[in-house]
């Protein structure tokens, strides 16, 4: 007995229809997902700044309880650093037998380290983190003092050890002009932000 292989009527894959079905559903949903993707990307600058300045608020917040100091952060509107520290402490002019430094840097004898400097906002930097590029501050708002006019080129918060802080209401757009605008709470240190246009 001769045993035949049994005939394919049909041949196995795609079609063409099936494949144009395929790419036109492909493109629909790319058409869709797209401009959702490319509008998050874009606030993904605003919320990492938001975020970076809410982290370092609350680090002020909780150190400043804890150690019992008033803690400042500072934001540097032009290069965009933000960083926080306490006030660096000041020498005492007592005749201990020892130099006294101040009067060293007043004589030109040593250099001036730059701490407690314009380019620090008279505190001493303990962390500092650059907000991502491209971001500029629209506006800034708080209850100014005397401190704050020495260093214009800061925007300075200080968190108390009681829990407190200055409250302060900051913008911060891209160069597209999305923005985003953060508020803290004075007596809790929460800040809360919103997207603005």
């Amino acid at each position: 007995m001769i045993k035949t292989k049994p005939s394919r009527s049909r041949t196995s894959g795609f079609t063409l229809i099936e494949v144009i079905l395929v790419l036109v559903v492909v493109v629909i949903i790319s058409g869709i997902s797209v401009p959702y993707f490319a509008g998050s990307y874009r606030g993904m600058k605003l919320k990492s700044s938001s975020r970076t300045i809410n982290r370092m608020a609350r680090y002020a917040r909780s150190m400043a309880i804890m150690r019992e100091t008033t803690l400042t952060v500072a934001l540097n509107h032009e290069t965009m650093e933000v960083f926080l520290g306490g006030v660096p402490a000041t020498p005492t002019n007592e005749a201990d037998g020892e130099l006294d430094q101040d009067v060293l840097k007043r004589l030109g004898y040593t250099d001036d380290d730059g701490e407690g400097g314009s380019n620090s906002a008279g505190i001493d930097k303990e962390v500092h983190h650059f907000l991502p590029e491209g971001l500029t501050v629209r506006d800034f708002d708080k209850d100014w003092t005397d401190e704050d006019e020495e260093y214009p080129e800061f925007y300075r918060i200080n968190f108390f050890p009681n829990g407190q802080c200055d409250w302060f209401t900051l913008e911060i757009e891209d160069k597209r002009g999305m923005g985003v605008r953060l508020e803290n709470d004075p007596i809790s240190g929460k800040i809360t932000f919103e997207f603005t246009q």
